[in-house]
């Protein structure tokens, strides 16, 4: 990302453009690296890459609940978003890391309250209190993972009504049929999501105020708290 991106064969990045196969070379990396810090997920991993092929790997799984929510929240109510170096930086402090960080983005962090200064003589940072406040609301997070409102915004990215069998087979062997009922009528009551008609023909809908493909997790996120 700090880096001038250069193909490893110019022709061949140059035909595969003019076919139309790809847009620009050298795109999208900061893009990778901004959503996984979003969501709080492991950064692409290009550890296995050897001198004859680009080897990436993206995992799905959120690694902290409490963060995604701090991370979300700072920046649904932020006209200037903060950016890829801002969060990297965010992250690395959440993790107890207090080198090599972007100097530029202590500054802002410091200034907005985002990060506290822990040992000003080692210049040593954690985050802000805003963070801890989420971390302790333990029952909340219990009931609201960030992983299983992903699975129930991945649901209505797919169609705008959904059943309840298509929640159920979202969350396979990861809840039972009950607890999948249980979290959607939970999202009902809180009002996010619709529940339309009767019986078998039971379909649930986006409440009308989230904007449909406009970052539906992340709405969920900003109604919830």
């Amino acid at each position: 990302m700090t880096v001038n991106s250069r193909p490893r064969s110019k022709r061949l990045a140059e035909v595969l453009q003019k076919t139309g196969l790809i847009e620009r070379s050298g795109q999208g990396v900061d893009k990778m690296f901004y959503l996984c810090l979003m969501e709080s997920k492991p950064l692409p991993d290009y550890s296995h890459t050897d001198s004859t092929q680009v080897d990436l790997r993206l995992k799905a799984k959120i690694i902290d609940d409490a963060f995604y929510l701090f991370i979300n929240k700072i920046q649904n109510h932020r006209t200037d978003k903060l950016n890829v170096f801002d969060l990297l930086t965010l992250d690395k402090i959440r993790q107890g890391i207090s080198t090599d960080l972007y100097e530029s983005s202590i500054e802002k962090l410091y200034h907005n309250g985002l990060i506290k200064s822990q040992s000003s003589a080692d210049k040593k940072y954690v985050l802000g209190d805003l963070y801890y406040e989420i971390a302790q609301q333990h029952a909340y997070i219990k009931a609201y993972r960030a992983t299983d409102l992903q699975l129930v915004a991945a649901c209505f990215e797919k169609g705008e009504e959904v059943s309840m069998k298509d929640f159920v087979k979202a969350f396979e062997k990861i809840l039972t049929r009950e607890q999948v009922k249980t979290l959607i009528y939970k999202l009902v009551g809180e009002k996010l999501i619709e529940k339309r008609g009767g019986g078998r023909s039971i379909k649930y809908s986006l409440n009308q105020i989230i904007h449909l493909k406009s970052n539906i997790l992340g709405q969920f996120i900003a109604l919830l708290l």
